[in-house]
């Protein structure tokens, strides 16, 4: 990627770094070369982004998530400043034109270098999904292909400079929209793999899948029509119109593209789709029935062990296996199938609920009560000085009996762990400690509406963000 002379109106300094030329402008801000305090070459982006305090937080707190990406495939965040009058982010400099720039000048890649692009990028965009990330704008341009191989850049900026009180409007560019973004839905993982998958296209093309003329109608193309993959190599066709489908929850997760690349012979959605809480009906039935293997069988598949479950005996081994056939479909719950012996008769389950003469004891003092178990689901209204965010996705699972719960923001992406600290008939009040993502630690207070309803507060820790919503039982 070549420079420009500097205009004069542009910054020939910040905060140590020495700007000597202009990469590019764009609906972000205006991208620098410069010579870093040792000599190094740095690329320097300074942002279109509101004054206000509140975004510049937000935005120093998506920019720590970043720093957790692993750097191998992505341009490394070096440095942020959000106390210029304009915010500016330093981030490693990668020596090569864009992806848009390689096709529009030498054609669509081939072969190897097309294969050796659609890995590399697919690598990065699992470890973006897996530090906590979204991308938000992943496209053409900002695949960068340096000399040592394709990296991803400004993953994690889109969001924040855009920041206002309400965050469904279009972010990105058209061509590269997922459907449900049309709708108003804000960005998730299922939107970042569509974006992928439509710059594989035009990689491939030379075009994207749902064309490059008016907006408006592209824009009618990605809801209502079928891709154009013509062009595209017959071994990555069913791959990449997985990950065009319509829906969400029927494209692959990033990690689920990445093995079938890899490994041709694992099917497409070798690691599930993108809700978590996809079985959470069959795990309400179970739990219903309090069968605490059958609750054991329908938790997420890519949850983490706890370090309870690490130190139980060996009949926990077998619940492992359990999760595990479920997350590769094995496992069938709720469609009454039964294993038939070669005598012909229906061979009794080795595990079955309690007889219905049982009355099972309930939970013990201090713990979730049954009242409170299962998967719950809802969107919350977020405040954070005086920004608004609304119709922000969040689901949580509890156990009876358990001290501890899960708390998923799916498009934040964050995950986190609930810590009952006091229960005081139908109010729960929990510690919550974020284990990815750029959420902020507090406390959740869950308080008991009726059979199927719970009030949700969050309240960040020593600050002013707050979240309310109404949850409902999964099913």
């Amino acid at each position: 990627m070549s420079a420009v002379s500097l205009e004069p109106g542009d910054p020939r300094e910040l905060g140590g770094f020495r700007l000597i030329g202009r990469l590019g402008e764009g609906g972000q801000g205006v991208v620098y070369l410069g010579h870093g305090p040792g000599g190094e070459r740095v690329a320097v982006k300074v942002l279109k982004a509101d004054a206000d305090p509140v975004v510049r937080g937000r935005l120093a707190r998506e920019l720590a998530a970043c720093e957790r990406v692993a750097p191998f495939c992505t341009a490394r965040v070096i440095h942020f400043s959000g106390e210029d009058v304009r915010p500016y982010v330093v981030s490693e400099y990668v020596d090569g034109p864009s992806l848009q720039e390689r096709v529009e000048r030498d054609g669509p890649l081939r072969g190897g270098e097309l294969d050796r692009l659609v890995v590399g990028t697919a690598t990065a965009l699992t470890a973006i999904h897996g530090a906590g990330v979204l991308h938000r704008d992943l496209k053409p341009a900002n695949v960068l292909l340096g000399p040592d191989g394709p990296r991803v850049v400004d993953f994690g900026i889109a969001r924040p400079i855009e920041a206002g009180t309400v965050t469904t409007h279009l972010m990105g560019t058209p061509a590269y929209l997922a459907p449900e973004q049309l709708n108003g839905e804000p960005p998730s993982p299922a939107a970042d793999v569509f974006a992928w998958a439509s710059t594989m296209v035009f990689a491939a093309t030379g075009r994207p899948p749902f064309g490059d003329d008016t907006i408006a109608a592209v824009l009618n193309r990605i809801a209502h029509a079928v891709p154009d993959l013509t062009g595209v190599p017959p071994q990555l066709r069913e791959l990449l119109a997985a990950c065009l489908a319509k829906k969400p929850a029927e494209r692959p997760r990033a990690r689920a593209l990445l093995v079938r690349l890899v490994d041709p012979s694992a099917p497409v959605d070798a690691e599930g789709r993108p809700d978590d809480l996809t079985m959470s009906v069959a795990a309400n039935r179970a739990l219903a029935g309090r069968h605490p293997v059958a609750w054991t069988t329908v938790l997420p598949f890519r949850d983490r062990v706890s370090e309870k479950v690490r130190g139980r005996p060996l009949a926990a081994v077998g619940v492992a296996a359990l999760v595990l056939l479920a997350g590769v479909g094995l496992v069938n719950l709720g469609r009454g199938d039964r294993t038939v012996p070669a005598g012909g008769a229906p061979a009794t389950p080795e595990v079955s609920g309690p007889p219905e003469t049982q009355s099972p004891p309930g939970p013990p003092e201090g713990t979730i009560p049954e009242a409170f178990g299962g998967a719950w689901r809802g969107r919350a209204t977020e405040r954070d000085g005086e920004i608004e965010t609304m119709d922000v996705p969040v689901m949580i699972m509890m156990r009876p009996g358990d001290r501890g719960a899960h708390l998923r923001l799916p498009e934040e992406p964050c995950e986190g762990e609930l810590d009952l600290v006091d229960s005081a008939g139908d109010e729960l009040t929990f510690r919550v400690a974020f284990r990815s993502g750029g959420c902020l630690d507090g406390t959740v207070t869950l308080a008991r509406h009726g059979e199927h309803e719970l009030g949700y507060r969050w309240r960040e820790q020593d600050g002013p963000g707050t979240a309310e919503a109404t949850l409902h039982r999964a099913g």
